[in-house]
């Protein structure tokens, strides 16, 4: 896990390593983002058909290391560590398509995390909306803590498959998954030692 601090933050936060940046003086923000990828080539949750059906599937931060063919891949279970307060969280579905117009993707209920004021749902064309759908943005600093470590989990209420659109004719391997953003803030350490500047002690005879 690292921290970066105004003027440094020159990429996106890296999830995979924990990694939180410093915006109020004590506090640590983080943005994690986790997947639930369908790939009826490697993957064991779509089923034999390629099928990711309805049901609930723990959200995964993705291993940073594409490669899937000479070692297993790294990945973790999403979850937000207890003492956290989330404030926003967001799902989209790239390259996904549902059964039937309405179906929808929606973050399971768990104690203070807030849900999506409205699932995503699937238009017309069986497709998600490119933009996905987020959270209203509240208090910022009013929240409650997570009691405990809480795993981000998806809901599916019907079966979805991977597929691009518009189709390019290679659907079956094409990066599809179900995205879950969670944004949320953590009080920071206690001070060290360089925080405060504290002088190293001085032998005697060293002095000028």
């Amino acid at each position: 896990m690292s921290v970066i601090f105004p003027g440094n933050y020159v990429a996106h936060l890296n999830a995979y390593r924990e990694q939180g940046c410093v915006a109020l003086p004590g506090v640590e923000f983080y943005r994690a983002v986790g997947a639930v990828v369908i790939n009826p080539d490697n993957d064991n949750v779509t089923d034999a058909s390629g099928v990711l059906v309805a049901g609930n599937y723990a959200a995964q931060v993705l291993s940073p290391d594409l490669r899937q063919d000479d070692k297993p891949r790294k990945d973790k279970a999403l979850v937000i560590p207890k003492g956290s307060v989330v404030y926003r969280t967001a799902v989209s579905a790239p390259g996904v398509k549902a059964a039937t117009a309405g179906d929808t993707v929606a973050i399971q209920s768990a104690t203070n995390i807030p849900a999506l004021t409205t699932d995503l749902t699937a238009g017309a064309d069986l497709y998600f909306p490119e933009n996905g759908a987020s959270s209203a943005l509240g208090d910022l600093l009013s929240g409650t803590a997570v009691t405990a470590d809480t795993p981000i989990l998806l809901t599916t209420d019907a079966s979805f498959t991977a597929s691009v659109n518009p189709s390019v004719g290679a659907d079956r391997n094409s990066p599809s998954a179900l995205l879950v953003e969670v944004c949320y803030y953590r009080a920071a350490a206690a001070p060290d030692a360089e925080d405060a500047h504290v002088p190293f002690a001085i032998e005697s005879g060293q002095g000028f």
